[in-house]
């Protein structure tokens, strides 16, 4: 299928979901839209065999750095996920912010309906028209129900460690770490920060259930301690002497490397001492924080000032080493999990270079994605399908297109026997799907998951707004916040 008629069937669909939407819509308005199987499918064998779903989500993970290093050997676990698996593009949503596009993935709908709209509410600057300090958006402002919450709804139990927009943490039927970002005053008087991927003793709503707290926070010290080892491990032993830009840059980076190594010690941890599981979802942000900053260093032909020989030396491998790093956290994940686990791994969307003919006297970002390149996807295991044409594909650097990034929750619903809602932007991909699967369980669906008043009624904690000045300080570095 040519690119313009792939688009135009992309668009005619698109359409079919509108009309879709906004009928199942207006009978949710008319109080029938209740969340039970609707009479168009039956359902579900009640012997069903279920296999647990692993879905990991990697920030900014682009295909192009991806198939060089699996070509050297160097990134096993996606390679083996590949071989047995289905893996390609998916197109991402506009535009493509973080709180915004993982909050769309959580939940399969664009945020003009989940209510996720950036990082702050009102313009994208770190300061209101009054000039006080902007208000971050929180999972209290999300409006409709995200996948955690359906799975809960339907008796499925539920892990999800450091998604976007999970704080304050929502009860659910599992443990949810979330992704924090405030801080306390007594943390604010005692001169300390916290950034996202800290958890921190005394600060409310960030782990539920709340007994699991105290055993978590046991891990942050390791996870500190371990740190400088960790990075010289990852990217080597930079010279003191190592050129003043691309130093402060991987010092920048450094809440992305504690926040990824924190996550994964956490999910370690829950894997090992939670029992089972229907659903564990875990995020990493650390290849996209340093996409932004080392593309230049990797690519410097790219660029009309690249990067002399002696930077590309130190700091032109940081951006392989990261993926190659991200790729072993995956494979330990993999590990732990039980053996029948279906694999999802999946991005929000690619990077790509920019400001190639900016002049870089100061530290800025050379790597970007708000042209939304396509995201990634690579999905294996006993309920999904393998694509051995996609491995030929491969040869071509010619990856097949899968969707969208709002078919994700769909397609997840899907694998774990709940029905997938009509009101979703996204659907259930059956091309991901084994046909075991579709035979002994076809894709149900349910006019809407999220009851009209189910923002207005459901409980937000009220939370503190002492000591957002950091996150939005980590925002403004990234490109994210004008001042």
């Amino acid at each position: 299928m040519t690119t313009r008629a792939s688009n135009v069937k992309r668009r005619l669909t698109r359409a079919f979901r509108e009309f879709r939407r906004w009928l199942a819509l207006s009978f949710a308005l008319a109080g029938l839209a209740a969340a039970v199987p609707s009479c168009d499918s039956s359902p579900p064998p009640s012997n069903a065999v279920r296999h647990p779903v692993l879905l990991v989500g990697l920030d900014g993970l682009e295909w192009n750095v991806v198939l060089p290093l699996l070509e050297a050997g160097r990134m096993p676990a996606l390679a083996g996920l590949m071989g047995r698996g289905t893996f390609g593009t998916l197109e991402a949503t506009k535009p493509t912010l973080s709180p915004i596009i993982w909050t769309s993935i959580a939940t399969g709908v664009e945020s003009r309906r989940h209510g996720i709209l950036g990082f702050v509410h009102g313009e994208q600057k770190s300061r209101d028209e009054r000039g006080n300090a902007a208000r971050l958006y929180t999972s209290n402002d999300r409006r409709v129900k995200a996948f955690w919450n359906i799975a809960t709804d339907a008796g499925r139990r539920v892990h999800t460690i450091g998604w976007w927009m999970t704080y304050p943490a929502e009860p659910i039927h599992g443990v949810m770490v979330a992704q924090v970002n405030t801080i306390t005053p007594a943390i604010r008087q005692a001169g300390r920060g916290i950034w996202k991927g800290k958890l921190v003793a005394g600060l409310a709503h960030q782990v539920h259930p709340p007994e699991r707290e105290a055993p978590l926070l046991e891990l942050v010290p390791r996870v500190e301690a371990d740190l400088s080892a960790l990075t010289a491990r990852i990217f080597g032993e930079f010279p003191s002497s190592a050129a003043p830009l691309p130093a402060k840059l991987l010092e920048q980076s450094l809440w992305a490397f504690r926040a990824d190594a924190l996550y994964h010690r956490v999910a370690l941890d829950v894997l090992a001492n939670d029992g089972a599981f229907d659903l564990f979802a875990v995020y990493f942000g650390g290849a996209d924080v340093v996409g932004h900053r080392f593309w230049r260093h990797a690519h410097p032909e790219l660029y009309r000032d690249p990067p002399d020989e002696e930077e590309v030396r130190m700091f032109g491998h940081v951006l392989a080493a990261y993926y190659v790093y991200l790729d072993e956290l995956l494979g330990t994940l993999m590990a732990a999990a039980p053996k029948d686990t279906n694999v999802i791994v999946v991005s929000d969307h690619g990077m790509s270079p920019i400001r190639r003919a900016l002049r870089f006297t100061t530290p800025a970002l050379s790597g970007g994605h708000l042209s939304a390149p396509p995201a990634f996807l690579v999905a294996a295991g006993p309920d999904l399908r393998r694509d051995d044409a996609a491995i030929d594909a491969l040869t071509r650097r010619d990856l097949p297109s899968l969707g969208s990034v709002l078919d994700v929750t769909p397609t997840v619903l899907a694998i774990l026997g709940i029905p997938v809602a009509r009101d979703m932007d996204g659907e259930a991909m059956t091309e991901w799907l084994a046909p075991e699967l579709l035979e002994r369980s076809p894709v149900r669906t349910v006019a809407t998951h999220t009851a009209p008043d189910w923002f207005a009624t459901r409980a937000k904690p009220a939370l503190d707004s002492e000591g957002s000045g950091e996150r939005l300080e980590q925002l403004g570095a990234l490109g994210y916040l004008d001042e």
